[in-house]
């Protein structure tokens, strides 16, 4: 018999990966979560992708789940909300085998998958203010990654017109908490995302300066060039299709 769908509330806590793992002599197990509950800072790792990027092959838990017909749904659904305390408020949602229908709206379209080791696709263009990069490039999305990542060249010009100064002592840009200028939009399969300021500028507590929520990487030419990180998920609803090896993206429904 399925079980219900799971929705899993989250703490608004920073999870931080490790690049190291161990082997695991005993065969993966599965069980059902109910609950998650933390008292300190945690760290770990929950592998929610494809088999092909685990560890020696070792089949991940929602994929040992969606083979036991555990999920009414090859799916899952994550939430972030735009901003809120470190503690003790929830950071958002990870619905498993649905659509998660309390926290978004409509789903706007899906977009295939690339690759099905990242959840991979191919994004058309990045905008903001009077800068525009219409080059197609790989992207990812990744609910592990607080800001969005992308190509030097294309992140200097972003910050350039949004007038953030990048500063070298803690790799940042920096720019007036009061700045507007407007969406910084991602197209995907011809539709164009918007992120709105509250989600890419980002209040860190060092009165009217902000910093661009915004990260220059080098990928040396292997893997994806960008990551669509935490900014674009709190915009955007990401539905994650392991059945039909596919992102789906709805707008966040939020309180404020």
């Amino acid at each position: 018999m399925k079980q219900p769908s799971e929705t899993i509330p989250l703490a608004n806590r920073e999870f931080y990966g490790s690049s190291e793992f161990r082997k695991h002599e005993a065969p993966p197990t599965f069980a059902i979560c109910r609950t998650l509950e933390f008292q300190d800072a945690a760290e770990g790792i929950l592998g929610l992708a494809f088999t092909s990027l685990a560890v020696d092959h070792v089949v991940p838990p929602l994929i040992n789940a969606i083979n036991q017909g555990l999920l009414d749904q090859p799916i899952f659904t994550v939430w972030l909300e735009h901003k809120g305390s470190a503690n003790d408020v929830g950071g958002g949602v990870f619905t498993y085998g649905a659509v998660d229908t309390t926290n978004c709206g409509p789903v706007i379209a899906y977009q295939p998958l690339s690759s099905a080791t990242y959840y991979q696709f191919v994004a058309d263009s990045f905008k903001l203010g009077s800068y525009t990069n219409t080059k197609k490039y790989q992207v990812i999305s990744d609910t592990g990654t607080s800001f969005i990542g992308g190509p030097k060249v294309v992140i200097q010009g972003l910050a350039d017109a949004l007038g953030a100064t990048y500063h070298s002592d803690d790799d940042s840009y920096y720019l007036p908490c009061a700045t507007s200028k407007g969406t910084l939009d991602v197209t995907i399969g011809g539709n164009v995302y918007s992120i709105q300021p509250v989600n890419y500028i980002v209040d860190v507590g060092m009165g009217d300066t902000c910093i661009f929520a915004a990260f220059a990487f080098n990928n040396f030419g292997f893997g994806p060039s960008w990551i669509l990180g935490d900014p674009f998920i709190r915009q955007y609803c990401n539905i994650h299709d392991l059945g039909q090896q596919r992102m789906g993206f709805a707008p966040s429904l939020q309180k404020a």
